[in-house]
């Protein structure tokens, strides 16, 4: 007389399969919001972190300019009759002092500066390519230091 033997039947297999393969999918699911939402994030850091440094240097050198000029590029002019000219260069966006060049941001795609009544207006926009895109833009306003007649 043989011993019966225990297992599972095929219904049980299938259905352990089926519950085990929802955990996991689950599981992805979750691991892989975690990646993009943070890839996200680092990507919308760095866009405001390159906007923020051009601000702050526009911002820097804005309040000792006697004098400036806009357009697609600013011109700052000093006391000393130097100049300090804000240029973008492919993505990169560069600054120019005394004949020494600094590229304060990177993935800049477009900016454009106005004056008016001694106010630089300063439109940036910043474009991070990556597994989802990141456009940021900003609007910064730097008063110029008073005029000797004002």
């Amino acid at each position: 007389m043989m011993k019966s033997e225990r297992g599972f039947t095929l219904v049980e297999f299938i259905m352990a399969t089926a519950v085990a393969g929802l955990i996991v999918g689950v599981l992805v699911g979750f691991i892989y919001q975690i990646i993009t939402v943070s890839e996200y994030g680092n990507n919308k850091l760095v866009a405001m972190h390159e906007l923020q440094s051009v601000a702050h240097w526009v911002g820097l050198d804005g309040q000792s300019a006697s004098a400036v000029s806009g357009g697609s590029e600013l011109t700052l002019t000093l006391p000393d009759a130097s100049s300090i000219t804000y240029a973008l260069v492919g993505t990169d966006l560069r600054r120019t002092a005394g004949g020494s060049e600094v590229t304060l941001a990177r993935n800049i795609s477009d900016i454009s500066f106005s004056i008016e009544d001694r106010i630089i207006t300063m439109t940036i926009t910043s474009f991070f390519a990556g597994t989802r895109d990141v456009n940021e833009q900003g609007i910064y306003k730097v008063y110029l230091r008073p005029t000797e007649e004002e």
